[in-house]
C-alpha cells in the first residue's frame, strides 16, 4: 500500500503534463507530494523515512525552482540527482554511521540469510543500478526531451521493477525460511 501511495504524485504529474502544461503539471506534482507524504507521515506516526525525505525535499525544491523561474529544466535534474543520491547512500553505507552496514542488508536482511562479502556485493550492486538509472533519466531528460516525461513515468518505473524482479529471482535460493529465520 505504502509503495502504491508513492506512484499518485507521478501520475498527476504524467496526466496533467500530458492534458496541460509542465507547469501546471508541476504544480500538481508539488501538491500531491505534499498531500502523499503528509499521509504517509500520519500513517508512520509522525516520521518519514529518509528516502521520503529526500524526494518530498528536492520535490519542492526543482518543483518550486521549475514554477519560480518558468524553466522545466529544473524538473528535469529532480529525477537524475535523487537516483544518484541513493546511488550515493548505497555506496557509503558500509563505511559511514554508527553501525556501518549495507544499506541493501538494512532493507532486505528478514527476506534473505547472506554471507557479508554477498551483502556488500548486492549494495555495490544497488548502487550501481541508481546510478545507471539517474544517468538514463539525464539522458532523457535533455537527450530526448520529446520522451522524458514518458520515460520519467513509465520506462524508470518499468527497470525499476526489472531490476528488483531479477533481484529476487537471481536471490530466491536464499530466501530465508521459517526454521533459519532469527
Amino acid at each position: 500500500m505504502k509503495a502504491l501511495l508513492d506512484f499518485v504524485p507521478l501520475v498527476v504529474f504524467f496526466f496533467l503534463a500530458k492534458t496541460q502544461t509542465i507547469f501546471v503539471a508541476t504544480q500538481g506534482l508539488i501538491i500531491a507530494s505534499v498531500v502523499i507524504y503528509g499521509l504517509h507521515f500520519a500513517l508512520q506516526k509522525g516520521r518519514l523515512e529518509k528516502g521520503q525525505w529526500i524526494t518530498l525535499l528536492l520535490t519542492l525544491a526543482f518543483g518550486g525552482l521549475t514554477l519560480y523561474l518558468r524553466d522545466d529544466m529544473w524538473l528535469r535534474w529532480k529525477s537524475p540527482i535523487i537516483n544518484w543520491i541513493f546511488g550515493t547512500a548505497f555506496l557509503l553505507s558500509p563505511i559511514v554511521g554508527k553501525n556501518p552496514i549495507p544499506l541493501v542488508q538494512r532493507f532486505l536482511d528478514q527476506v534473505f540469510e547472506l554471507s557479508s562479502t554477498a551483502w556488500k556485493k548486492l549494495n555495490l550492486t544497488w548502487a550501481v543500478f541508481f546510478y545507471f538509472l539517474g544517468t538514463l533519466h539525464l539522458i532523457f531528460a535533455f537527450t530526448f526531451p520529446k520522451f522524458w516525461i514518458d520515460f520519467k513515468v513509465f520506462g524508470g518505473t518499468a527497470i525499476m521493477i526489472i531490476f528488483m524482479v531479477g533481484q529476487f529471482i537471481l536471490l530466491r535460493k536464499h530466501l530465508k525460511t521459517p526454521e533459519n529465520q532469527n
